[in-house]
């Protein structure tokens, strides 16, 4: 058995005890749900405050290529008011994807390029040949883990500001989609609703928005080679 499989099992077996000895202690939900009433209300209480420490907390993870820009756009929807949550994820997002491409071209190039080879020529075949619509077309489909679009483009010649504001542009569409996901589904939870048709809606255009934009450019790109 490799390591990672021990790992998973230990993690998984240890999730199980604990459920286990906790279950009759308290109720999962309401736990739950204390905790987002907390959180949402320390984000009223304190909403300068608040949003700087989200936004510091999600540009170091995200500067540091952790991969948790869907649970923290979902988290944001479900702390803050929709509209506050797409200003700060948008900026923090694109902020921290910038840091992170940053420390893969001046830092970490020849370890990333070594690790990712196979990854990087896809990338950098796709730069060279459409510029930088083929990052735009990256940031725009959310089938691609964007922490590996981050590192990978630093190992590229794009240079920082078009990478900046494309980064920014292209990541809005689905960034205000989970953003209004999470906040469906925190309503759904604290008041223990049932799933309304705005929900199933945003969760259908979450999985359509992929595979409009990939026969888009599919074809943008077709046309391209063609010329």
């Amino acid at each position: 058995m490799s390591k990672n499989k021990i790992i998973i099992a230990i993690v998984l077996t240890s999730l199980v005890i604990l459920f286990l000895l906790t279950k009759n202690q308290f109720n999962l939900v309401d736990s739950i749900n204390a905790n987002l009433i907390n959180l949402k209300n320390l984000a009223a209480s304190y909403p300068n405050l608040s949003g700087l420490y989200f936004c510091v907390i999600y540009i170091l993870l995200t500067a540091l290529s952790f991969p948790v820009a869907l649970l923290l756009g979902i988290s944001s929807g479900i702390i803050f008011d929709p509209y506050k949550a797409i200003l700060l994820v948008s900026f923090a997002s694109s902020i921290g994807a910038t840091l992170a491409f940053l420390l893969s071209r001046y830092i970490f190039r020849d370890y990333l390029q070594n690790k990712y080879h196979s990854h990087y020529k896809i990338l950098n075949d796709g730069v060279i040949k459409n510029g930088i619509y083929y990052l735009f077309a990256l940031r725009m489909s959310p089938i691609f883990p964007y922490f590996l679009i981050n590192i990978l483009s630093g190992l590229t010649t794009i240079k920082v500001i078009p990478y900046y504001l494309i980064t920014q542009i292209g990541m809005l569409p689905a960034t205000t989609l989970i953003i209004l996901l999470g906040n469906h589904l925190g309503k759904i939870i604290l008041s223990d609703a049932k799933i309304e048709i705005d929900t199933i809606l945003i969760l259908s255009a979450i999985g359509i928005l992929p595979l409009i934009l990939k026969y888009i450019f599919k074809n943008v790109f077709k046309e391209s080679k063609a010329d």
